[in-house]
Parts: structure tokens; sequence; C-alpha cells
């Protein structure tokens, strides 16, 4: 399922839940949505350092240059909160700062008897008003992603995982402070609107300086975006008139051309009949005979044996060895993350080794599958 955390996505790895009670936290400032990066952000430099910077995203990538201005903007007094599964490494190299992300094991070593990769995991805030943080529950992969003893480099830990590893921390750096957070699902609506898991984002969120004269909410890194992408090759066309004045010229007569020139040379096509696909009509009247009969199991190992010969002549990748090597270059090839190919793998090994397979595991199985039949 794609995890966009976008402020207007309802879907459950949007953010809209979140922005709101940002939205409703902050109702008496101005809330603005950026589309750029830090380098083309130049009003940030001269902020007067009472403005907050917000980005919920799957992952941080900058560019050396938007490290070095986010920073200053930072130094100049102002507040920036992170909350990304990656940081970019250039920005924590800078804050001498060590993450420990989640490894994936190979699938192969994941043992037939274990619940698997999902279970109820936890996180927690250390409260302002109280020592004793209150753990949120979570039914979803574990929360492994943590800080490696961040006390050490001058950080105060907000926030662990349930194995009580700092997971959420905030730095001073020059007159402002940043905020680092690993676990960006638990800022989903599906971990919010669970429960009573609204507290979680309440009670991260009151770290946060309660009077801001801006507030920035992140729509740039959040999509993954680097400055390169950003150029386009209609930004040259729309900077210089003359460029302008023949695009649109070309675009009117490209149109008039098609509406009028075009119909003088259309030949008249005879109408034919469409021939029906039996094949279709057969595939469907035996995958129904597989639903009335519930074999989830015979189901999803046709699933993996359509997938594999779709990832072979697709993608030209060979399916014998589904190893580490297999991963990176599936990964590249699809587009898909490293992390999720892996973790989509554990799950189909999963499914291959149960003796029994839910409608909601087929179901899910089904939608995994989807982000790489392209």
């Amino acid at each position: 399922m794609t995890r966009s955390y976008s402020k207007r996505s309802k879907k459950p790895f949007g953010a809209y839940v979140a922005y709101s009670m940002l939205s409703t936290r902050y109702r008496q400032s101005t809330v603005l949505t950026m589309t750029k990066p830090f380098s083309e952000t130049f009003a940030f430099h001269n902020e007067s350092g009472n403005s907050l910077y917000v980005i919920i995203a799957k992952r941080v990538l900058m560019v050396e240059k938007d490290v070095e201005l986010l920073l200053n903007y930072v130094s100049n007094g102002n507040q920036v909160f992170i909350s990304a599964e990656y940081i970019d490494e250039q920005l924590l190299e800078k804050l001498d700062i060590e993450p420990q992300y989640y490894t994936v094991k190979s699938i192969f070593q994941q043992k037939a008897d274990t619940a698997g990769p999902m279970r109820y995991t936890a996180v927690s805030v250390k409260r302002t008003d109280s020592l004793k943080p209150k753990q949120y529950n979570f039914f979803y992969f574990p929360f492994d992603a943590h800080f490696v003893r961040p006390e050490e480099k001058g950080a105060v830990v907000l926030g662990q995982n349930d194995e009580t590893s700092p997971n959420y921390i905030s730095l001073q750096h020059g007159n402002g402070r940043i905020y680092l957070h690993l676990n960006p699902e638990a800022f989903s609506n599906y971990f919010l609107l669970q429960n009573q898991n609204k507290g979680y984002a309440e009670e991260a969120f009151a770290y946060l300086p309660s009077s801001r004269t801006m507030v920035y909410w992140d729509d740039y890194y959040r999509i993954g975006s680097t400055p390169n992408e950003s150029f386009s090759m209609f930004d040259v066309f729309l900077k210089h008139e003359m460029l302008k004045w023949a695009l649109l010229l070309t675009m009117a007569l490209l149109i008039f051309y098609v509406a009028f020139a075009s119909k003088r040379r259309q030949r008249f096509i005879p109408i034919k009949t469409v021939n029906s696909n039996d094949s279709i009509s057969f595939v469907e009247t035996i995958g129904r005979l597989y639903l009335q009969k519930k074999d989830n199991v015979n189901i999803a190992h046709k699933m993996t044996t359509y997938f594999l010969e779709y990832i072979r002549t697709h993608y030209y990748l060979n399916t014998a060895h589904l190893n580490a090597e297999f991963m990176s270059s599936l990964s590249r090839k699809s587009g898909v993350a490293e992390i999720e190919v892996k973790d989509f793998f554990r799950f189909l090994q999963q499914l291959q080794e149960s003796p029994q397979v839910s409608d909601q595991e087929l179901l899910e199985y089904n939608n995994r599958m989807q982000q790489f039949l392209k």
C-alpha cells in the first residue's frame, strides 16, 4: 500500500488527519504548503526566527546546498520537524546523529512457524506533564528504526519504539531546534484513527513551540524530488519571451492542423465486428471455480507463478535465486524502494509456506503485487 503522507489523502497512509491536527494547533498562524526545495525558497534567508517547517515523508533526500540552507534556517531561531523512514545522511552527519534502520533478513531465513512480520507494536512519547511515557498500540510491521545513543551527542530523547529505543529526538542547533522522528507511519491516518492514537500526534506536536508566525508544510521532499527533477523544459520557454510565443504559435498551428487539415485526408473506415476473446471468459470461469472452492492456498501459488513469470519476461531477471542481488535489481528496474521489495518477498514466502491463506491475506497479496505490475 502506497505511503504518500499527502495532506489531502484520506487513504490509510495519507496524512490528512495529521495535517488537520497541525493546522488546528497553529490556527492563529499562517500555514503554507511548500513545493520547492530549500535551495529555491530564497525567502528563508531572512526568516525572522519565528517559523516552523514540517516534513512527514517516506524518505527525505537532499543535496548539500539544501542541507546547508536548512541548518542556517534552524540556526536563525526557527524549528524543523522531520519524520521519515530514511533521513538524508548528509543532514545526519552534520548533526552528528547515527540512525539504525530496519534491515530485512532473507526471506529464506524466515521460519515457517512464525506468526508473520505484522504484529502489535507500539510507540510512545515522553509526556510533557509526566515522566512516564504513554504507549500507543498499532497492528503493523514493527517500528524497529531508532537512533543510536543520541544522548551522547547532546540530543534530547522525546519518544521510543516498543523496544524502548529512541525514535524521536530533538537537538539544539544555533538559536533553533530540529526534531527528528523515524516512524512516519505513526502520523498516518491508519495509525491516528486507531483507538486513542490521536493522542500520540498531540503529544509529539506538543514539544513544538506553540506560537509560530509561519508554519510551512512540506510537499516537495515528501514526493522524493531532487532539485534536478524540479527543472522543466517548459521553464526555459516561459522565462524567455520569444521562446514562449514560438511555443504558443506552434501549439496553435498544431491544433488547427488536427482540427481541419486531417479531416480532408481521413478515409471512411468500415466497422468490423470485434472478435470475442474466449480465453478471458475461460480464465474468469476457472477463477470463479477456485473462489467457490475457497482454495486460497492454490490461488496464492498460481499468483506467485504468474508474478515470477512476469518478473522474468518484463524485467528480464532470473527468479531462480531470490537473493539480495535479485531484490536490488528488481528495485532499480521497477522503481519500488528496496525495503518494500524485501517486505513483499518476505510476505510472499510466508504465504508459500503457510498451510492456510485467508481471504484478507490473499487480497493484501494482490494489492501489494500491483506496484510491480506496470
